[in-house]
């Protein structure tokens, strides 16, 4: 047990912790779980009296369950039965397969060749079924696998150990091939295989692949290929076949360059996205993880323009992993100062997480001073918004630091960058919002609130022209005008802003987030000033 928990993968885990260390700082934060917490033990084949650290593990607030093949008699135990495979298992393959009744000898040698796994039983009638063999036929397919392990205990070993090399494998990869399926289902295969576990939006991944339509993922969910579930309107591949389908299809950058562009757009119009943005958060995260990285310079940039995405959409846990990707890849491959200078900026980032603003402070001028030797009449668009950005960045950092001076200097360095290189595009970039809205931030605290009132507008105007009503960015605007009508005062022309900000950001982020929060802050200290107790307190308890 206590291996296990060493085991555990925390954020702030290093290569250079020890099994001891490992085990203290994780098992510091189990402790501090409540009763509203559940730790699941997965296989955990040992009684309880055989190891020391159970009963002081068990005795902690959090509830416990446990898997196991053991059967100690001390705690309240359900036991889960196989499926018997003289009556319930056939019974199982002619509801999916009732053509199969009529063989019924056939139907229990392929019950008995598949060794008795739900899995391969279910996926052996929906093949059956799909494929319109007869039962003899898929029974001799099964049996020609060339594989002699006779004894059903070698089912065991691989059901919960390593499923790669093992009986079931061959046999998914027999059904697999059953199908004899066509270049467009295996596209849509591998593509899903890199995809969450979880699923994703049926209509999304469409989209994202550019199919024609939903024909081949209907056919596949017929063979059992793909589970979809119709009441989340979700897809998604059974872990096993989808460690299959990577093995087999091997899915890279190359291959699968529609789905990662489909994605990698998403990134860069941030703030388009009118609906909540957790079926493409964890696309992104699970394709990072799993995709073969063929193309190291547009995998890369696909790394690079993630980090903004997922910052926005407060996913800061995930980021340090994507620093340390970023990372890895600029290794392996040749980059440019606009890459070096933008890892250190992204590494800013991560101490700013930390609150630790003086190592930011040192990342973003080291960042700065590798860009500004090509601060020149030529430089091109990356350059230029990569530069504005820093300076935007920097500023930011002075802010935090409560250098208020230094902050305006870098804003106003910014902003001027981005007029010198206007014919380069730069003002109509996403980046440009956000100089916007941390001037407005300056001039709030400067207390100049018609100046940022006027910056606010053209602010509003940008979200407006370019993606809509319902949107963060227009959500995060509402929630400005409210700051700035509640400094000022102007109780009504607050309420009316805030309102507004809290309908369209729960609409687009849901309520638990950090946007939501500062809008509920505001309208409880809207109701405190304007003597609305109820209403205050309802905020409060938000």
């Amino acid at each position: 047990l206590k291996k296990s928990i060493a085991g555990m993968g925390f954020d702030d885990d290093t290569s250079e912790m020890t099994e001891e260390t490992l085990f203290d700082r994780h098992y510091k934060t189990l402790k501090k779980l409540h009763h509203d917490s559940l730790i699941i033990l997965d296989n955990f084949n040992v009684l309880p009296k055989d190891d020391s650290f159970f009963r002081e593990f068990a005795q902690n607030d959090f509830q416990l369950l446990i898997t196991t093949r053991c059967r100690p008699t001390q705690y309240p135990i359900m036991e889960l039965k196989e499926l018997d495979a003289d009556t319930e298992l056939p019974e199982l393959f002619y509801r999916l397969c009732p053509s199969a009744t009529e063989n019924a000898l056939a139907t229990k040698q392929i019950i008995q060749t598949v060794h008795s796994h739900t899995l391969t039983v279910v996926l052996s009638a929906l093949s059956l079924s799909a494929s319109g063999m007869e039962a003899e036929e898929l029974l001799y397919e099964l049996q020609t696998c060339g594989l002699s392990i006779a004894s059903g205990e070698a089912v065991e070993l691989y059901k919960d150990g390593d499923y790669t090399d093992g009986l079931m494998a061959e046999h998914l990869r027999k059904l697999l091939q059953l199908g004899k399926l066509s270049d467009p289902c295996l596209d849509v295969l591998r593509n899903l295989s890199l995809l969450s576990a979880s699923g994703v939006l049926k209509n999304a991944f469409k989209n994202w692949l550019k199919l024609p339509s939903l024909n081949d993922v209907n056919y596949l969910a017929k063979y059992g290929f793909i589970h979809d579930d119709k009441e989340n309107r979700k897809i998604s591949l059974h872990p096993l076949i989808r460690e299959i389908v990577a093995l087999e299809t091997l899915p890279s950058v190359s291959n699968c360059h529609t789905l990662l562009d489909s994605l990698h757009c998403i990134c860069l119009v941030h703030g388009l996205e009118v609906k909540r943005p957790q079926n493409v958060i964890d696309s992104l995260i699970s394709i990072t993880e799993n995709i073969l990285a063929d193309i190291p310079e547009d995998y890369l940039l696909f790394l690079q323009d993630m980090f903004p995405y997922l910052e926005k959409y407060l996913v800061t846990d995930y980021l340090p992993k994507l620093v340390e990707r970023i990372e890895y890849v600029m290794k392996q491959d040749t980059h440019s100062y606009c890459d070096r200078a933008l890892l250190l900026d992204y590494k800013a980032e991560l101490f700013l997480i930390k609150n630790d603003y003086k190592n930011a402070l040192k990342k973003r001028l080291k960042a700065v001073s590798i860009l500004e030797p090509y601060h020149t009449e030529d430089a091109d668009q990356r350059t230029a918004n990569l530069l504005s950005n820093l300076y935007n960045n920097l500023s930011n950092t002075y802010l935090l630091m409560k250098k208020t001076k230094e902050a305006a200097e870098m804003l106003h360095t910014a902003l001027t960058i981005r007029q010198e290189y206007v014919h380069l595009g730069l003002a109509e970039s996403h980046d440009m919002l956000q100089q916007l809205l941390n001037l407005t931030n300056m001039l709030i605290l400067s207390k100049n609130t018609d100046i940022a009132k006027q910056v606010l507008a053209s602010y509003e105007n940008l979200v407006l022209e370019h993606e809509g009503t319902q949107t963060l960015d227009n959500g995060v605007c509402q929630m400005m005008y409210g700051a700035i009508a509640l400094s000022e005062g102007n109780a009504k022309e607050a309420e009316l802003h805030l309102l507004s900000a809290e309908n369209i950001i729960s609409e687009v982020m849901g309520t638990d987030n950090d946007y939501a929060k500062t809008v509920y802050l505001y309208l409880n200290n809207l109701y405190s000033r304007w003597q609305k107790p109820e209403q205050a307190l309802a905020y409060k308890n938000k």
